[in-house]
């Protein structure tokens, strides 16, 4: 009898969500404020090579920057032997404005990724600034800070 229910429930989840389901993506590595695809090698100077191929790594980048990254894309070259996707940052904000663009091109059977920096942020990587690190406090850090402030309050 426990085997019908279980085969029932089994039929009806894959007749409702017939699509695979897969796993959720990693978010990318952030270098300097850049995002950067998981376990990309850096192979110069703002250049990284994509562990993924061409397809993979814009399916990615679509994938991840849908939701609070304000982007467009434009596509630069499309030829037999070199394939080339320009990502350009739209968002102003302060802090969020270190990186104007991402080239992410295929290339004799390679994918790499280039990051296109500000004036201000190519600046600061010549002096060797590093780059700025807020810490997010979390609910529980915050939490833990009103008790304390509670604590030195009933002292006094």
């Amino acid at each position: 009898m426990k085997f019908g229910y279980l085969f029932t429930a089994l039929t009806l989840l894959f007749w409702v969500h017939p699509e695979p389901i897969q796993a959720a993506e990693r978010p990318p590595d952030v270098v300097r404020g850049a995002p950067i695809i998981r376990w990309a090698k850096s192979v110069g100077e703002h250049r990284y090579r994509s562990p993924r191929a061409y397809e993979g790594t814009i399916k990615y980048y679509k994938k991840t920057m849908r939701r609070g990254w304000k982007v467009a894309w434009k596509k630069i070259i499309n030829t037999s032997s070199t394939r080339a996707m320009h990502i350009a940052n739209r968002n102003k904000a302060k802090n969020k404005d270190r990186w104007e663009g991402i080239n992410i091109y295929e290339h004799k059977g390679a994918t790499y990724i280039y990051v296109i920096y500000s004036d201000k942020e190519k600046q600061n990587i010549k002096e060797g600034k590093k780059p700025s690190k807020k810490k997010k406090r979390t609910k529980r850090a915050k939490k833990k800070k009103k008790k304390k402030a509670k604590k030195r309050s009933k002292k006094k």
